[in-house]
């Protein structure tokens, strides 16, 4: 009973279908050419077609089993790579997403490139590896066995020439590919890099005079590149000729040695008809091992890159037992300390204390550089602090999913990120399900009702690359429309008026609290025209907060008291329930 059930299951695994597959079509394809040899000479000896017959019909049934197993196999060794694939780019992505933005971490240009090609390069080791290398030794083995049978001389050749052409053709591929492939990641994040530069500061490097000579830079980073790519051009072409010698000098040496046997008596001439086109259908088997070879070091350099890429400590890391978020509760901030540099770096934040009650509106107002930013990152949780937690309420949001805090806490940053797509689904990255009321809604709250009444195609608007068919004014705004259509209680929002005029940020400040009722908002800005709006304000200066003051036209809405103090429970540990 557990046999039955255990073999079943093993054959239904998704990596042992191709190889199982490639097999029966391998053998069938290697027997169908020993009994076409058989056939073909005896043929030649005029036989009565009935003697000939029963050998007809199994040439034709190896030819059907080999072709519809070599399909099957494709049909399976594509979808294990495609399944590989998509796995590889979930759990790559995961750990570069967890490392940008960190001390160390690779550039944009490079982390791409990573994710791109390098994981790519993945795929290939199932099907482009292990598959080929499987099915040659797994045929070859019995072939041996067959030609043994016939002229133990004959297997024996045959043997040698598939152990030269298993392991040192292609091992001898590998050495010849090796430094090139070992130089090609680093070049290609290179060029990627240079390139991004140029056709991100082009009008810049432009203006300077500095156009022609990135241009140079280019062109010698692309002619190192093709370089590279025709060493390994190079060494696959070797590797090929390479086989095909040895595959030559096997297929000459079993026919030499087969004929000698057959004028001798020992040999009958259609057995060596069967077992020449043996050693043929064997040592085409061998033919992709030197790309194997290749790939193998090519999947190798790969994944060393993106262990490269990830290594370090994450930015970000979900909790081993998350713990549920309170619907309603304080966000406090307790004893912040920060180098958002990584250690060695300057301390943006020393000891910063903070506390807001639901559905209280704060405003946080400090110079440039005092670490504004730096907070509301925090606040949200994308980054964790150097030492020190933010909670909300009795849970600090390292114990939580990060799911769970962007369902409850969101940020509009100063740079809102733009995908190339349209006016409404970017607003909806914020809010999935919102309706166009909702995000209509929401940007005009933003201050954008008059230049989207005067879009022609409104929420239809493509908005280019990255934004490029907006303002910088007009991007901050829709990022800030974004965090408002979501449904998150707690709405930090870092500078949503440092690119507005006075009057436009008065009324974009205005409207925002009047569109938020019950939620709680927390503002970082330079703007102190919009500050009596608030009920509270403080200055962040020094790496801490204080209550801050500031003079006033109008009597503000609720007498601003000091900083609240943080619970005085002990801490627990980061990470600990």
């Amino acid at each position: 009973m557990t046999t039955r059930s255990v073999a079943p299951r093993a054959l239904r695994a998704p990596g042992v279908r191709p190889v199982a597959l490639g097999l029966l079509s391998a053998v069938a394809g290697v027997a169908v050419l020993a009994v076409s040899g058989w056939l073909v000479v005896r043929a030649a000896e005029r036989p009565p077609v009935l003697a000939l017959l029963t050998t007809i019909v199994l040439v034709r049934a190896l030819g059907m089993i080999r072709a519809l197993g070599r399909y099957a196999e494709r049909l399976a060794s594509h979808d294990l790579a495609l399944t590989d694939l998509a796995d590889e780019r979930r759990r790559w992505y995961a750990r570069l997403a967890g490392r940008v933005g960190a001390p160390g971490a690779p550039g944009a240009a490079d982390l791409l490139t990573r994710f791109t090609v390098d994981v790519d390069e993945l795929q290939h080791r199932r099907p482009r590896v292990v598959l080929p290398v499987l099915v040659a030794v797994g045929t070859g083995l019995p072939a041996v066995l067959a030609a043994a049978l016939v002229l133990p001389g004959a297997a024996a050749v045959l043997a040698a020439g598939l152990v030269v052409a298993v392991v040192a053709a292609p091992a001898w591929t590998w050495l010849v590919a090796r430094p090139a492939l070992g130089r090609q990641g680093a070049a290609r994040s290179a060029f990627a890099a240079r390139l991004d530069g140029a056709l991100r500061d082009g009008p810049q490097l432009a203006v300077a005079g500095l156009g022609p000579a990135t241009t140079r830079r280019l062109d010698d980073d692309s002619r190192a590149l093709g370089r590279i790519d025709r060493r390994i051009a190079w060494a696959a072409a070797l590797g090929q000729a390479a086989t095909v010698a040895v595959g030559g000098a096997t297929l000459v040496l079993v026919l030499v040695l087969g004929a000698r046997a057959t004028a001798a008596g020992d040999l009958s001439p259609v057995l060596l008809g069967a077992l020449v086109l043996l050693t043929i259908g064997v040592l085409e088997l061998t033919g992709p091992l030197p790309e194997a070879a290749m790939r193998w070091l090519g999947v190798d350099r790969a994944r060393r890159r993106l262990d490269a890429g990830v290594a370090g400590p994450a930015t970000l890391t979900e909790p081993a037992g998350p713990r549920p978020l309170p619907p309603t509760a304080a966000l406090v901030a307790d004893g912040l300390v920060h180098r958002p540099g990584g250690p060695g770096t300057p301390v943006v934040l020393d000891g910063v204390d903070l506390r807001v009650e639901p559905g209280e509106r704060i405003a946080i107002v400090g110079p440039s550089g005092a670490g504004k930013s730096t907070l509301a990152a925090l606040l949200v949780r994308l980054a964790d602090p150097d030492d020190g937690d933010v909670r909300l309420g009795d849970v600090p949001l390292r114990d939580a999913t990060t799911a769970d805090v962007r369902a409850r806490i969101r940020l509009a940053g100063q740079d809102a990120h733009l995908v190339a797509t349209s006016l409404g689904a970017n607003v909806r990255i914020g809010a999935p399900d919102a309706d166009d009321a909702a995000v209509v809604a929401a940007l005009r709250t933003a201050g954008l009702g008059a230049w989207f009444d005067a879009l022609p195609d409104g929420l239809a608007t493509l908005l280019g690359e990255d934004g490029l068919a907006v303002s910088g004014g007009q991007r901050q705004r829709i990022g800030l429309a974004r965090a408002l259509a979501s449904p998150a209680g707690i709405l930090v929002l870092d500078e949503p008026t440092a690119m507005l005029d006075a009057a436009t940020a008065a009324a974009v400040v205005r409207d925002v609290l009047a569109a938020t009722p019950g939620r709680t908002v927390v503002i970082t800005t330079h703007d102190s025209a919009t500050l009596d709006a608030f009920d509270r304000v403080l200055e962040l200066r020094a790496g801490s907060l204080s209550p801050a003051s500031w003079r006033s036209s109008e009597p503000a809405r609720r007498p601003v008291p000091a900083v609240r103090p943080a619970p005085t429970a002990p801490r627990a540990a980061p990470g600990s329930p």
